[in-house]
């Protein structure tokens, strides 16, 4: 009998790391066209589990997200990191015409910004710019999508239109329920003053300081390869409820007329959703195996009480 009780102490641990498995894995994203909807996850602050570093990570200009205040699912808490900024700039995609650019003043806590109409949501364009004169003049510009999790209209109009000098801009953005994932590629495109600019190197950089670069092609695109950096999950990230996520910033600059121009779009990604697949089918085949062999244990067990087994 100690045998068996054994095996069964084997078993329990494999078959409640499989029960786990679904609540805690991301859901597949695929790459669809520009028209993109978007993911509701990504904007509910009590479902995201931040997987990266604390502090800063990186010294490109980015917009940080905070909770939601009151729960407000159309509005939302915005804070410029590395870039001084008096305002943050919402372009939404449709809406009453006061309302397709609307400028909101930062505070200690950041930026409060709202969706273009009541019930509107889908994705909103968020940026933050400053420029600096002096000897080594600068603009600096940083860059978000961020999602209200309501019906809204598609972004693509929305992301054709130029607003700035150097602009970097996600072509396609992830569909509903979708995300950016570990070892997937996704496609950027690099504007100046309006027009695709080629040959202009774009550089990745994520919370858990991976450093990758692509190149844009003659249409002003660099496909970006998602880099596999996701440390294992643990303490309540295990087997929880929430997507783990990471930030992730691409960023490009260019000298123009002694004027240096650096502009970044920040986000989130999570992990490789065939990792945690791959780790729940082992724990299946296992408890599989296990299960197979337990009347044999059970045998040689009742062998063993009986004194049948004395060789």
């Amino acid at each position: 009998m100690p045998r068996l009780t054994f095996a069964m102490m084997l078993v329990l641990p494999a078959g409640a790391a499989f029960a786990q498995h679904d609540h805690g894995a991301p859901a597949p994203a695929g790459q669809g066209a520009a028209a993109a909807q978007g993911s509701p996850a990504e904007q509910r602050p009590a479902a995201r589990q931040w997987a990266g570093q604390s502090g800063e990570w990186t010294r490109q200009p980015i917009l940080v997200a905070a909770m939601t205040r009151g729960g407000d699912r159309f509005a939302a808490l915005l804070k410029p990191r590395g870039i001084q900024a008096a305002t943050v700039t919402v372009f939404a995609p449709d809406g009453p015409e006061a309302r397709l650019r609307v400028d909101y003043p930062v505070g200690p806590e950041g930026a409060r910004i709202e969706s273009a109409a009541p019930q509107a949501g889908n994705y909103h364009w968020v940026v933050a710019r400053q420029e600096i004169a002096g000897e080594a003049p600068e603009v600096r510009v940083a860059s978000t999508a961020w999602y209200f999790s309501n019906p809204g209209p598609a972004p693509t109009a929305m992301l054709q239109r130029s607003r700035h000098e150097l602009e970097i801009i996600p072509d396609p953005l992830p569909r509903e329920h979708g995300a950016y994932h570990e070892s997937e590629k996704w496609r950027f495109l690099v504007r100046w003053q309006g027009k695709p600019l080629p040959g202009q190197t774009l550089m990745l950089e994520t919370e858990f300081g991976s450093r990758t670069t692509a190149q844009t092609d003659e249409r002003g695109y660099a496909t970006v390869l998602f880099p596999r950096d996701f440390k294992a999950a643990s303490g309540d990230q295990a087997g929880g409820h929430g997507r783990r996520r990471a930030r992730f910033v691409v960023a490009t600059e260019r000298m123009d007329a002694g004027w240096r121009y650096l502009t970044a779009f920040n986000h989130s990604y999570s992990p490789d959703p065939d990792r945690e697949r791959s780790l729940a089918w082992g724990a299946a085949f296992g408890l599989a195996g296990m299960i197979g062999a337990l009347p044999l244990l059970r045998r040689r067990a009742a062998r063993t009480d009986f004194g049948g087994d004395h060789a």
